[in-house]
């Protein structure tokens, strides 16, 4: 069977979620004989041809679909499955599958695709059940909520032609009212428009996977069949043997993930400060140290110079994650939005390292209160406080929590229901 796979991203470029999940799916159908071919965009003038491992990856220039279409035509086979919905890898590029006659799949990676706020907080507080609304949608985003439904409803059948240079116009205004009247003159038409890319996603698509419970819910709420969604989570590769703690030595936290706001590490570091005298060792190995976190990656360093238990380290190669982890006693992941994943939660257990992670979305679905993990309010710095400080005390229960490791997911089950998948849809069942 020839499948082909596509997405924004792929490795060496970048190591995210879902360039791992893709890397890994990739390798392992090549293990139980399927054939996949990987497109993956690129910032590049020109396409071009390249391995990565063992896998030959066609690179296309980001904003070129001509050259991905011709691609696509050149190597036509019997499923098409993309990763991302992303300018690089879109719409577009499934339309030109879907046209080609090709069986359609789209795996959900990222909440993106139902929320233009892409965390799926409702006013960026509370967890949203992801139903697409024009008003409610609307308010999410900034437009104040005496703007009446009707008046929403009218506004998001402005055209983007007028609606955007409207609020561009009126975006750097002296008066805050006239940047307020932007902000509800547009963004009712950006939510109708974003309720139409993922109408159009779920006619493009024969079948879309989802990664975790919450997600599948969501798209139900909006109306997709479940005759074509089809749950999937995520799977690790291999798992090793915990390292012994040492008794009487502070508890080691770890901490893998970026440094932007939603990750959540400042809600770690400001819950230390709340707990001056428990024993715990907070290990940062935190990524992507670029403009869109520096004020909140500064906040944290400002803490750490006066608090000699917060340690940050380099980032992590995918290589030394796995025996990093072993070495925690415990993987904080305090998100603070909804997480589909994320895998490092999966890669955790799977070290035999229980989790202390945010009561929402993903992490709640993989984390089991009391038996394997711990959760905790996502935005309250005192819960975590007081989270941190009973674990530190009594860290037999931290024991406990690792006993309660069950099996983790492999990646090769990943494998194994994609292949499933694939077959059911060209008919070999």
């Amino acid at each position: 069977m020839n499948v082909i796979q596509t997405s924004a991203w792929f490795p060496p470029d970048s190591f995210g979620g879902v360039e791992v999940y893709l890397d890994g799916l990739v390798n392992d159908l090549s293990a139980i004989g399927l054939n996949c071919k990987v497109a993956a965009a690129r910032s590049q003038n020109q396409p071009t041809i390249e391995q990565y491992n063992q896998t030959e990856v066609y690179r296309y220039p980001t904003e070129d679909l001509k050259a991905f279409r011709n691609w696509l035509i050149e190597n036509r086979c019997e499923i098409y499955h993309q990763h991302t919905l992303r300018s690089g890898c879109g719409l577009p590029h499934l339309q030109s599958a879907k046209q080609l006659g090709m069986k359609t799949i789209v795996t959900i990676h990222m909440p993106d695709v139902a929320c233009l706020r892409g965390t799926m907080m409702q006013g960026g507080n509370s967890a949203c059940d992801g139903k697409i609304e024009i008003a409610r949608c609307s308010a999410c985003l900034g437009v104040s909520k005496r703007v009446p439904i009707w008046a929403s409803e009218v506004l998001s059948r402005l055209p983007s032609s007028i609606a955007v240079p409207m609020r561009d116009l009126l975006r750097h205004a002296s008066d805050v009212r006239l940047r307020q009247l932007g902000t509800t003159i547009a963004t009712p038409a950006q939510v109708r428009n974003q309720r139409r890319q993922f109408d159009q996603m779920v006619e493009l698509s024969d079948r879309i996977v989802v990664v975790c419970q919450w997600l599948y819910d969501a798209f139900v709420l909006n109306g997709v069949p479940e005759s074509k969604l089809v749950l999937s989570r995520h799977g690790v590769s291999t798992s090793v043997k915990p390292i012994a703690r040492s008794p009487n030595s502070p508890i080691r936290i770890g901490f893998l993930g970026r440094w932007q706001e939603t990750k959540g590490v400042q809600i770690l570091a400001q819950a230390l400060q709340q707990i001056p005298n428990a024993p715990v060792e907070l290990v940062i190995h935190a990524t992507h140290a670029d403009q869109h976190s520096a004020a909140n990656r500064e906040s944290v360093l400002a803490i750490a110079k006066t608090d000699s238990r917060i340690q940050i380290n380099p980032p992590l190669a995918r290589s030394e994650i796995t025996n990093a982890l072993a070495q925690f006693d415990l993987l904080a992941v305090p998100s603070q939005w909804l997480e589909t994943g994320p895998l490092v939660v999966l890669e955790s257990l799977a070290a035999g390292t229980s989790v202390i992670g945010s009561d929402l979305g993903g992490i709640s679905e993989l984390v089991r209160h009391g038996i394997d993990g711990w959760l905790v309010p996502a935005r309250d710095v005192k819960s975590w406080a007081n989270a941190i400080a009973h674990l530190s005390e009594n860290p037999d229960t931290i024991e406990q929590l690792k006993q309660g490791i069950q099996p983790v997911k492999t990646r090769q089950a990943v494998a194994a229901e994609m292949l499933q998948l694939y077959r059911s849809l060209i008919g070999e069942y």
